[in-house]
């Protein structure tokens, strides 16, 4: 099993690559440069936000508009 910081290295230098200026990269290479090594809690939460954002939006959980399929079904 790869380590959580690896993966968090291989999820991060993806996202910097899609999105160089997003302030998520900023705000992690801050966050990382401090010198203190990550919990592992911090390491599960920025490697699932960058994963969700670099889904594809209709690969995304649609958790959010639960109800939204019935409607464009009204709609059509």
């Amino acid at each position: 099993m790869a380590s959580l910081f690896r993966e968090f290295t291989a999820a991060y230098e993806e996202f910097q690559k899609r999105f160089p200026k997003h302030p998520l990269v900023e705000e992690m290479r801050n966050s990382v440069s401090r010198g203190r090594f990550p919990s592992d809690k911090w390491l599960r939460e920025h490697i699932d936000a960058m994963t969700r954002l670099m889904a594809p939006i209709w690969k995304q959980d649609d958790t959010r508009a639960s109800g939204s399929s019935s409607d464009r079904s009204d709609a059509a």
